[in-house]
């Protein structure tokens, strides 16, 4: 009985030091990845993948009906800036609650047509859009529009090496300003009552997107479907987003303001980007209005969950290893097959109730531990053999 808790005791001795050789074998390796320029194109190709893709790809999430009833989008395609005054007024006459317009006018034109779009532009519905661009404000130009009261920044988040937009910061803070998203001014401009002060905390950190659907799941109206109707009044009370969305007919060959999405049908190895900005927009609103966000898994449980399926598949692996079993690596290939597809699985039916726990960085340091075994045994020898160092595998 003394010997097996004593081998007992060497196992978890042995596992917790190589968990540990592990560890200092992957952070060597990530800071030499981070280090050299030759690693970056490979850790940027990993930073735009993500198992979780699958879900919109595969067209796992549960359909919400034909199209979002709160939000209109109205495209601009290319016309100029008085066939978009004139839109605007065709709109406004019908009393949507909320404009957003995602257009930014930064020169000045014809006086003439600016002075017109400026009239359009002093609707108090209104909610027009800037980009950050290194800390600096590029906006609509102050003879065209001069309030600054009814505008938010059009960047989704400040990620700069990531292609595929999944995330999304609501609030943006300078040294001299907190400035808000263009989906949050809309959002506090149709819902009122102090929306913005109440989520003003949850809004400063950058969160996931949780996607209604592309274009087709949203109501768009082109330039011909506006000018000169009459029956428009299911855009009274609504939100109408006006922007661009290409041409009506060919708009999935366009890549103008074109974005990747999780939404894209070729989550591997991308297909052109599939999604207009403004769309996105739309999207990101639609969460907000529902109040229906993802729950992130915690740091600290990514952390914990990490150390103990380390342990437990180095424990178990150095155990089948000293019995030198015939099966070994044929056990390893597998279990670490099952443990990958596993934790995609558990990832995918968690991000279907709207908890996105980040699977990558787990799956990646059990499975490379695992793999680890063969040379940690190695280095085991050697301190037994030069220090007498007593461990599961070498020991009196």
């Amino acid at each position: 009985m003394r010997r097996v808790r004593f081998i007992n005791r060497l196992l978890v001795k042995e596992a917790f030091f190589c968990m540990l050789f592990s560890f200092m074998v992957i952070g060597l390796v990530l800071l030499i990845g981070l280090n050299i320029s030759f690693f970056s194109p490979f850790k940027n190709a990993f930073k735009d993948f993500s198992y979780l893709d699958l879900y919109y790809a595969e067209n796992l999430h549960e359909e919400n009906g034909d199209f979002n009833e709160n939000i209109v989008l109205v495209n601009i395609n290319r016309i100029n800036r008085k066939e978009i005054a004139e839109l605007l007024g065709e709109i406004q006459k019908h009393g949507p609650k909320v404009i957003g317009l995602d257009v930014i006018f930064k020169d000045s034109q014809d006086p003439v047509w600016d002075q017109f779009l400026a009239e359009k532009l002093k609707n108090e519905s209104l909610v027009l859009t800037y980009t950050i661009q290194d800390k600096n404000k590029v906006e609509t130009n102050a003879k065209v529009f001069s309030s600054k009261q009814y505008a938010g920044y059009s960047n989704f988040n400040f990620d700069t090496e990531s292609l595929v937009i999944r995330n999304f910061q609501g609030i943006y803070k300078t040294e001299d300003d907190t400035l808000v998203s263009f989906p949050v001014a809309v959002t506090n401009a149709y819902l009122e009552n102090n929306w913005l002060n109440d989520n003003l905390n949850s809004l400063k950190k950058e969160r996931p997107i949780k996607f209604w659907g592309n274009r087709d799941r949203f109501l768009v109206l082109e330039q011909a479907d506006v000018i000169g109707r009459q029956e428009l009044s299911f855009l009274k009370d609504r939100i109408v987003l006006l922007g661009y969305l290409g041409d009506s007919k060919n708009h999935d060959y366009d890549i103008e303001d074109k974005h990747y999405t999780p939404m894209n049908p070729k989550f591997v190895g991308k297909n052109p980007p599939d999604t207009f900005g403004l769309v996105i927009h739309a999207n990101i609103i639609q969460m907000l209005l529902a109040n229906d966000y993802i729950s992130i898994v915690p740091t600290w449980v990514l952390i914990l969950l990490t150390i103990v399926l380390t342990f437990m598949a180095l424990a178990y692996f150095i155990y089948l290893n000293k019995r030198q079993l015939a099966s070994y690596i044929l056990r390893l290939n597998l279990v670490q097959l099952f443990f990958i597809i596993l934790f995609i699985w558990i990832s995918l039916l968690l991000f279907k109730n709207d908890v996105l726990l980040k699977v990558t960085s787990i799956t990646a340091t059990v499975v490379f531990s695992m793999g680890l075994i063969g040379y940690y045994k190695k280095l085991a020898n050697y301190l037994y053999k030069r220090y007498k160092w007593e461990g599961y595998f070498y020991h009196d």
